[in-house]
This record gives C-alpha cells, structure tokens and sequence, in this order.
C-alpha cells in the first residue's frame, strides 16, 4: 500500500507543478485579451461600420480563466483528499481555457 501511496504522491505534485504552468496560460490568455481592442481597430472613417463587442469579450475572458483557475484548483484538492490523481485536471482545464478564448473571440466578432 505504501509504493501506491508514494506513486499517487509523487502524480499528484506533477499535477500541481502542471497547475502552475496552467496559472500561467490563463495570464498569458489575459494579456492577450488586453490586445481585443487593438485588432477592432480597422474602421478608419464613420462610415464604417464597426459593431465590435470589445469590453464583452474581455470581460468574459477575464471572468472565464478566473472560474476555469478556481474550478481546477477546487476539483484537484477534492481528488487529491481523497487519495486518488489528480495529473488529469490541468489538461482539463487547458481546455476550458481555451474554450473560454474561442468564446470570447465568437462575442469579439
């Protein structure tokens, strides 16, 4: 029982070293959102019509890496006390984040 315990150990601090790394695509994907407004900047006169939703977007990013960072770290603590992996939740929630881009990114256009 010892080597398993020792084994789920030593996944479950890989998992939160890959939690880290996670924390810093959901910055990076933040600081990407602060560019929105800079690439809806392709009406030069008023005849053009640009209906860009910007602030939408940033918001939803900005409430999204936050709720998918907080569910993660939640999800991870919860398997984790009960003895059980948790190296499968960042990929996880790499994946809510980039959900959460691609949403952003439909309200931006």
């Amino acid at each position: 029982m010892a080597a398993t315990s020792r084994g789920t150990g030593a996944w479950n601090v890989l998992g939160y070293l890959l939690y880290l790394g996670l924390v810093v695509v959901g910055l990076l994907e933040i600081w990407l959102s602060l560019f929105f407004g800079m690439a809806t900047d392709g009406c030069h006169d008023a005849a053009c019509d640009a209906s860009y939703h910007v602030w939408p977007a940033m918001i939803v990013v900005w409430a999204g890496v936050g709720a998918v960072l907080v569910l993660t770290l939640i999800a991870m603590f919860r398997t984790s006390s009960r003895g059980k992996v948790v190296f499968g939740w960042p990929f996880a929630g790499l994946l809510a984040l980039g959900f959460v881009y691609v949403t952003a990114d439909a309200i931006l256009h």
